[in-house]
């Protein structure tokens, strides 16, 4: 583990420019609360952070209650122009609840350019150094209290089958978790496919995650029914689970291309369960 405090500003976020502590202090900023229940409800996700004023049209009129945001990493595949602390804000007011997503480096054995080191304990070091600066861009974000208890995913898209490969992710999702431990401590979590990212593998770490996203397109919102994952892993309220894949929702007027989610799990901020769901 590293020193115990993080300073937010000791990586930059390449797509985020801080000017100084002064300028991230006059932010638009918000707190997640830490602890608490999960949250129970739907939402989606999208390459982009809309704007505002499509957010408060689709919070009008849609049954979704959280919205998946690709907050950064070197591998993240849109440009985010609305993605601000006054975004956040904003949307945090309307009622809109955050599920961060950070995008790094992929598997060693993925076609993507950006790929973790093969070798265990490099990858483990990379997995911390994700954490750190998916942490930088939470503060730069206006989230308050050092972003203590924000739930962020990281986002390891599938791969080929290869056992030292998976022993490599599993290694640098340990040095994600543990990072994201270090006070003030945010909710370590990963998305990917139900199979082909091996979210089971993440069961048996040494320190698994709190919870997987679990991209798993049948079109079945409930949690509780995901492929190649246990029925007693990340089962108590640990689940996020996308079970509707890239394609266009209009409500009040505005058409998004969207991703369908549902969560059994940790959301910010939490807010406690929705009563009964078919998400559980």
């Amino acid at each position: 583990m590293q020193a115990l405090f993080r300073s937010p500003l000791a990586t930059l976020l390449p797509s985020v420019i801080l000017a100084s502590s002064a300028l991230l202090a006059a932010l638009p900023a918000h707190a997640y609360p830490s602890g608490g229940a999960a949250f129970n409800g739907k939402g989606f996700d999208t390459c982009a952070a809309p704007s505002t004023s499509q957010m408060q049209s689709w919070w009008t009129s849609t049954p979704w209650s959280f919205v998946g945001i690709y907050v950064g990493g070197n591998t993240r595949a849109c440009s985010q122009p609305n993605l601000t602390a006054a975004w956040m804000n904003t949307t945090n007011t309307m009622g809109w609840r955050h599920q961060m997503i950070w995008v790094g480096p992929q598997a060693p054995c993925s076609t993507f350019a950006n790929r973790i080191s093969l070798d265990p304990a490099t990858a483990y070091q990379q997995g911390k150094t994700e954490a750190d600066s998916a942490y930088n861009a939470l503060i730069a974000l206006g989230i308050t209290n050092s972003a203590a208890g924000t739930p962020i995913v990281y986002d390891m898209e599938g791969y080929t089958n290869d056992a030292a490969c998976r022993a490599a992710v599993k290694s640098f999702m340990l040095g994600w978790t543990d990072e994201l431990a270090v006070a003030p401590a945010q909710v370590a979590g990963v998305y990917g496919s139900a199979c082909n990212s091996y979210l089971s593998d993440l069961a048996t770490i040494a320190r698994p995650p709190a919870y997987i996203w679990a991209a798993n397109w049948d079109l079945n919102p409930s949690t509780a029914t995901m492929s190649c994952v246990g029925a007693t892993n990340f089962a108590n309220h640990q689940r996020l689970k996308q079970y509707q894949g890239d394609h266009n929702e209009t409500w009040g007027g505005v058409t998004l291309n969207i991703d369908s989610n549902c969560a059994n799990g940790p959301m910010a901020p939490t807010g406690g369960l929705n009563g009964t769901s078919v998400c559980n």
